[in-house]
């Protein structure tokens, strides 16, 4: 059975944007065997979309 483990990172984005320098985190997460398994706004107060959670998921290594 797989095991997996898990990792979020939380990026800002401004005018409903996400910054282009967060391509690099991204690309780095990818090369590190992360895989995107959800994203979703964690600004519930407002109901704007200007702060992003994505959470990753990888095999965990034995």
């Amino acid at each position: 059975m797989t095991k997996w483990e898990y990792h979020i990172i939380n990026i800002r984005s401004e005018n409903y944007r996400l910054d282009p320098n967060a391509v690099r985190e991204l690309d780095a997460l990818g090369e590190e065997g992360w895989e995107l398994i959800s994203i979703t706004s964690v600004n519930f107060k407002s109901g704007a979309t200007d702060n992003i959670a994505m959470v990753f998921k990888r095999p965990k290594a034995d």
